[in-house]
């Protein structure tokens, strides 16, 4: 709630200062949470500031958080998708650059935002100030209540596969049923931990991130190894049969670029995060530049360890490297190798689902803290100081998520989606520097960068029409019925505020909760 900047008796004599304000200036200064200065004199142009949740990450912690929500179970176990594309392990080791490049001109755009508006919520405060509530509504509809739970549900059911593979056979008659339950297992502890406490669950995140450092450095010492012994065919091939196909390109792109999204998370914590205005920049930067080290790493260890054929053929890449290299010692170590790497998907796997759901939570409590999402969903626990009824509510969604069958085959065209979204969120960097120019900076970009960012983005959200145009349309269509929920529920507030006040008040008892 936002805090009275002046007693209530001086109140009356300074509103008529208010309309010297336009609009603009005060959405900047209300998404910063600080005051507007007019003729020498401070006053509150948001009375009604949400609530923010206690800053528990440091840079080290933030850097932590989000090369562990990034680094998912795809750099262990399908960059050939990559590599399948575009024809030759010279022109993958280029995409995934060029990947990392285009993820750094992002992270940098949006530094400079979450140095201006240094509240949570990443993608919905900036769609807000740039482009106002409707758009910004229909981000929180698409993404609050579809794609992130959606996500969150294909982490936990990879999760779940690779842990339950370690002891069982996927030949096994309730294979499918276990991976699902054990999915479900998963969210609903790691939702329980986030819930007693925030400090917990960052721990929790933090040391999965660190263990699977630890392994993807076991598997560049495995590739280290295997160049010092000559492994260098796959080099020497270098760009030979490479498609030169673009559409085919798109499709490269998205798998590799799959594999470096969750940079944003920081955004979307900016508020949690110790000393924003420094650590935000910082973190998104050096996150990236550990990002695209660790992934060249590990995709030239891949191409010096196995064969051409074996790079287009095999499936869970990092378990055959592991079994490859160390079988030659003898079957046990052999399978040593193999469990030693999918334990290694277990753990990283985990360990994003454990960053995502946290992240995506704050989605939905920030929005519903400033009336986009019903109000309920806002609610933080009197005793943890955590928002228990956001990460109730994607753990719900997540766990709903879980059960249908199709639902990674879904997912799976969301991507481009995701790239539209950003790309306006790249674009909103001039558009906020032409709107609100006075509005502080701390950190600027050159805007050389969101337009790169900008450029890409296009490239990367119309090349899948021409690929496969059904499910983006599809996905457009789901996207746009927010706009009539947005008219039907939220612009017109009174439609729904009554059954929504009641369902506030009685989970604020239930769970000892309050705005």
């Amino acid at each position: 709630m936002g805090k009275q900047m002046f007693p209530k008796e001086e109140a009356t004599e300074r509103t008529e200062l208010i309309p010297i304000l336009d609009r603009d200036a005060a959405l900047c200064e209300r998404g910063n949470g600080i005051c507007e200065t007019v003729d020498g004199i401070e006053m509150d142009v948001d009375k009604d500031l949400p609530t923010e949740l206690e800053p528990h990450f440091t840079l080290l912690s933030t850097v932590l958080f989000a090369v562990g929500q990034t680094i998912g179970s795809g750099i262990f176990v399908s960059p050939n998708e990559v590599i399948k594309q575009v024809g030759s392990p010279g022109m993958a080791l280029v995409i995934w650059l060029l990947s990392g490049f285009i993820s750094l001109t992002g992270a940098l755009s949006f530094a400079e935002l979450g140095t201006m508006i240094k509240r949570s919520g990443g993608e919905y405060q900036y769609l807000k100030a740039a482009y106002g509530d409707l758009l910004a509504f229909v981000y929180v509809w698409m993404c609050g209540v579809i794609r992130n739970a959606m996500g969150c549900a294909v982490i936990a059911l990879t999760f779940s596969s690779y842990l339950i593979s370690i002891f069982l056979s996927h030949e096994y008659p309730h294979f499918l049923l276990m991976k699902k339950t054990g999915a479900a297992a998963a969210i609903v502890i790691i939702i329980a931990i986030n819930a007693y406490s925030t400090k917990c669950g960052i721990r929790m995140a933090n040391l999965f991130c660190v263990l699977k450092l630890g392994a993807l450095f076991a598997l560049t010492v495995l590739g280290a190894w295997k160049l010092g012994e000559g492994g260098v065919e796959n080099i020497k091939v270098g760009f030979k049969d490479t498609d030169m196909n673009p559409g085919t390109w798109t499709t490269a792109f998205f798998a590799a670029l799959w594999s470096y999204s969750g940079w944003n998370c920081i955004n979307l914590m900016a508020g949690e995060i110790k000393n924003p205005s420094k650590n935000v920049p910082r973190a998104l930067v050096i996150s990236q530049i550990m990002l695209i080290s660790v992934y060249l790493l590990a995709n030239t260890a891949y191409c010096s360890i196995l064969t051409l054929q074996e790079l287009y053929e095999v499936d869970a890449i990092a378990l055959f490297v592991g079994k490859k290299m160390l079988a030659r010692y003898g079957d046990f170590w052999g399978r040593f190798g193999e469990v030693f790497f999918g334990v290694s998907v277990v753990v990283s796997t985990y360990g994003s689902l454990s960053s995502s759901l946290m992240a995506s939570s704050r989605l939905g409590f920030i929005a519903a803290q400033e009336g986009m999402f019903p109000k309920c969903v806002g609610l933080i626990q009197s005793n943890t100081g955590t928002p228990i009824v956001g990460l109730l509510y994607m753990g719900f969604t997540a766990f709903m998520c879980v059960w249908p069958s199709n639902i990674t085959h879904l997912i799976a065209y969301v991507g481009f989606l995701s790239w539209f979204w950003w790309g306006l969120c790249f674009l909103a960097v001039p558009v906020l520097r032409w709107r609100l120019p006075c509005c502080p900076r701390q950190f600027k970009v050159n805007l050389l960068i969101p337009a790169i960012a900008v450029l890409s983005t296009v490239y990367l959200v119309i090349g899948p029409f021409f690929v496969n145009p059904y499910p983006c349309f599809l996905w457009i269509a789901i996207t746009l019925i927010g706009v009539p929920i947005y008219y039907g529920f939220v612009d017109e507030e009174k439609t729904c505020s009554r059954w929504m006040g009641k369902v506030n008040d009685v989970l604020a008892k239930i769970l000892r909760a309050e705005l």
